[in-house]
């Protein structure tokens, strides 16, 4: 490969990656062709992409962008699995489908500023995804006062039979 070419391979992989937070590793050494595009559609559907890259120009290019800690993942046939705003969704993905073909083996990756391991992945996969997160802490918020505005209710109901109960024995007794 020309030198020219390599540099604009290295450049590509810098820029692309420079304002990603969330990426993995993948070896896919054995994996079908066909097996490798319904993995690839499958992620795009997604919004997660799966890029081939030869070893020494990414191994440049993450060490031109401060993150030396992935370049020993690469080693063998390699690709690298970004996108998305969610790491949880990307290491469910990635983890799924490294299940249906065997061929397709986690290495590790760069999630959130820090370089992680294959256990780390799996402890992330576990999570739940980021919306449902969201939601869980809406409700945790909400939940306190949900609670108060009840027993608010609920005094208040009880006033309001208490009057009730108070007009009904008057109109009885007639006054």
């Amino acid at each position: 490969m020309a030198n020219e070419l390599k540099e604009l391979i290295v450049k590509e992989i810098v820029s692309s990656h420079r304002n990603i937070n969330n990426y993995l590793v993948v070896g896919y050494h054995g994996i079908k062709a066909l097996e490798f595009d319904q993995l690839r559609k499958d992620l795009r559907k997604k919004k997660i992409c799966l890029k081939i890259v030869k070893n020494s120009l990414a191994a440049i290019a993450f060490k031109e962008l401060g993150v030396t800690g992935v370049v020993s993942l690469f080693k063998g046939p390699s690709a690298i699995v970004s996108g998305g705003d969610d790491p949880v969704l990307m290491a469910k993905e990635t983890i799924e489908w490294s299940k249906k073909i065997p061929f397709l083996n986690l290495r590790g990756g760069f999630v959130d500023g820090a370089v992680v391991s294959i256990d780390d992945v799996n402890n992330l996969a576990k999570l739940p995804s980021m919306p449902v997160l969201r939601a869980q802490i809406i409700t945790g918020i909400n939940a306190p006062i949900v609670g108060v505005a009840g027993a608010f209710n609920a005094v208040l109901r009880d006033l309001a039979t208490v009057f009730q109960a108070i007009k009904d024995k008057k109109e009885k007794s007639g006054g």
